[in-house]
């Protein structure tokens, strides 16, 4: 670029030399500058990952064996065991606590007996009920949105789909 520019300039005969030597000793500035200032950002902050040694260097914090006999005293009761599970230690809880086996086993329950207990109304139902009742299009929608917690995209189309259903069964 800096030939072009010397080449473009020296092809005009009236301009004369001054931009480009102007430009030469720009580039030659710019180069030392960055020449210096690498050179000194390596000696005063050396990287710990340079490929030489600099003298300074990190500490390691961590070992490269692995110490695991200090887990016996942790390997038993209710934090579980300690096993080697596909070629990782893990830890392993055999037993459950007789309170918390009990209250999985309610919870459990509890969802299972909501769901077969009650016969809950599909949202047809309840729009076809809503609008039977005299209710307007957006009280329905908004009633819809909150009871099944859906968008209002959503409750409208169930709404039309409803709709459509009762002009098909005819009432």
């Amino acid at each position: 670029m800096l030939t072009t520019i010397t080449l473009a300039a020296a092809a005009e005969p009236d301009r004369g030399w001054g931009g480009p030597i102007a430009l030469a000793i720009v580039a030659a500035i710019y180069v030392a500058g960055a020449t210096i200032h690498a050179h000194f950002r390596s000696t005063e902050d050396p990287s710990p990952t340079a490929g030489g040694d600099t003298g300074r260097g990190v500490t390691a914090q961590v070992s490269a064996v692995s110490d695991t006999d200090d887990t016996d005293a942790d390997t038993g009761g209710w934090w579980g065991r300690i096993a080697t599970v596909g070629g990782r230690r893990v830890r392993v809880v055999d037993d459950v606590d007789e309170d918390q086996a009990a209250a999985a086993e309610d919870q459990d329950d509890d969802r299972d007996g909501d769901q077969d207990d009650e016969d809950e109304p599909t949202i047809g139902e309840v729009i076809d009920r809503l609008e039977g009742q005299g209710w307007g299009y957006m009280a329905v929608v908004r009633h819809v949105m909150d009871e099944f917690e859906v968008s209002e995209s959503t409750a409208k189309r169930a709404v039309r789909e409803a709709r459509e259903a009762r002009a098909a069964r005819g009432d």
